[in-house]
């Protein structure tokens, strides 16, 4: 079961890169509203949780492939 939808894996890794600048910008910026914090950790929470679900659904691809 080859990945079909190979744009995926980079939304998920669009949502996870989002999340992480959310955090630090309001890391760094001291007077940040906290939805900027709340946005950026759900951001990165939902990006990692889209991505573990892709790579569980495809963790055996490989094996497929050997046998063809």
């Amino acid at each position: 079961m080859p990945i079909k939808n190979k744009k995926t894996p980079l939304i998920n890794g669009f949502l996870i890169l989002l999340g992480a600048i959310f955090l630090l910008y309001s890391i760094l910026i001291e007077t940040v509203n906290v939805y900027f914090k709340t946005l950026g950790l759900l951001s990165l929470m939902f990006g990692a949780y889209r991505a573990s679900n892709h790579w569980v659904q495809h963790k055996d691809d490989h094996l497929n492939d050997e046998e063809e």
